[in-house]
């Protein structure tokens, strides 16, 4: 198998987001898919929602069921059959690894590359685990042992979808078919929020609240701005709602992963809550603000700094886009770091935004797609004065570059 793969298209436009339709061997699929295990609590049929902090989102719930033993073996029997047929779609989630973090480098990332109005390719760079299995683990893991891998499976693969709308989408397809014992619900993998009190919540559930709420709320400076799926969008910005999460993420937990994990030694009847990740070491700024359920003060500050972004460098369009929130983020997670909380008002980033304001970020300098989220946040180090060029992690060949752009 030779990489990169290109593989032939079709965009389909849905009210969540777009996906690509393509067939992919199950052979391929072993090798570059995976699957977190998980529960969904699937007792009800109808929607519900989160009101928390005085804002009220749907409610999200989980994923993936373990694997059933012998259901693959059923299914590897079928697989070498001379009639063996699988019409039905494999979901895909592209982009995240097996540990929930989002890829963003363009040398390891799936990608989709329009070739004209109605035809697309899937670009695979490599056969590295970039692709969670929404739905259909059964028949991908089913030819695990077959002689049958060069079947060809239909699939449906989302780019970029958030992980909690990966449990959204399994629950949809299941949730009439077979229902999850309500005992299961205490392993939940981490996204339903109806399960538990906000104490509860893992950061992953937490940021997926915030960035739900910054999406939709009246008094969001994101709201209308953020998109699912958004690889050849027509909206008004290109952000990806993921690109919030992973944000919102970095500013309280090193690993989420291991946070989740350990909420869920325990089950929520039994008192799970955030004490529990008190013994964590982590570097993140704001670690202490979640541990202590200062939500309030978390979602306002997020909500300052991006309305000052909003009033001062919002006119640049690098801004509106999703590395330009990766670097927005960083550099925010640098603020937090060097100045108290208290002071983080909306005044203090207009006042330090502004400071940037001389900078050209439409500069060629900022065209390399592989450096640009690097050189935003380095740009905005400097010019507010966070800190001084030579105490960033510059080559001595890009320093001048910086000099030229950010003086």
């Amino acid at each position: 198998m030779n990489f990169p793969l290109k593989i032939p298209a079709i965009k389909v436009s849905q009210p969540l987001g777009d996906f690509y339709v393509v067939s992919l061997t199950a052979d391929f699929l072993l090798k570059s898919c995976y699957t977190i295990k998980a529960e969904i609590l699937a007792d009800s049929d109808e929607e519900n929602s989160i009101s928390y902090l005085g804002k009220m989102v749907n409610s999200l719930v989980g994923n993936q069921r373990v694997r059933t033993p012998k259901r693959l073996k059923e299914i590897k029997r079928y697989s070498e059959t001379v009639d063996a047929s699988f019409p039905n779609s494999i979901i895909l989630g592209a982009n995240y690894d097996p540990d929930g973090n989002l890829i963003t480098s363009p040398r390891e990332r799936w990608d989709i590359e329009q070739v004209d109005d109605n035809f697309y390719y899937l670009v695979i760079p490599s056969s590295k685990k970039l692709a969670s299995i929404i739905d259909g683990q059964h028949r991908v893991f089913g030819f695990e042992n077959s002689s049958a891998k060069n079947t060809e499976l239909l699939c449906s693969v989302y780019i970029d979808l958030p992980l909690a709308y990966h449990a959204r989408i399994f629950t949809n397809i299941n949730i009439n078919q077979k229902r999850v014992d309500k005992n299961l619900a205490y392993n939940l993998f981490q996204f339903d929020m109806e399960q538990g009190e906000p104490n509860s919540w893992s950061p992953e559930t937490l940021a997926v609240y915030f960035a739900r709420v910054l999406a939709s709320d009246e008094e969001s400076p994101l709201k209308g701005k953020i998109r699912l799926g958004t690889v050849n969008s027509r909206s008004e910005t290109s952000i990806s709602m993921a690109s919030i999460i992973d944000g919102i993420l970095s500013l309280i937990t090193n690993n989420p992963k291991n946070d989740r994990e350990t909420l869920h030694t325990k089950s929520i009847k039994d008192g799970r809550d955030r004490s529990m990740l008190k013994s964590i070491n982590t570097s993140t700024p704001l670690r202490d603000y979640y541990l202590n359920q200062k939500d309030k003060t978390l979602y306002n500050l997020i909500v300052s700094y991006f309305s000052a972004l909003k009033k001062t460098l919002w006119k640049f369009d690098v801004f509106q886009k999703t590395l330009g929130i990766h670097a927005s983020f960083d550099f925010l997670k640098i603020v937090c770091q060097e100045t108290k909380v208290e002071l983080l008002t909306e005044e203090y980033f207009i006042e330090i935004f502004t400071k940037a304001n001389k900078i050209d970020f439409t500069d060629e300098f900022f065209g390399v797609q592989t450096k640009l989220r690097t050189r935003l946040r380095n740009s905005l180090v400097i010019a507010s004065g966070i800190d001084d060029i030579n105490n960033l992690n510059i080559k001595p060949s890009d320093k001048k570059l910086y000099v030229e752009v950010v003086a």
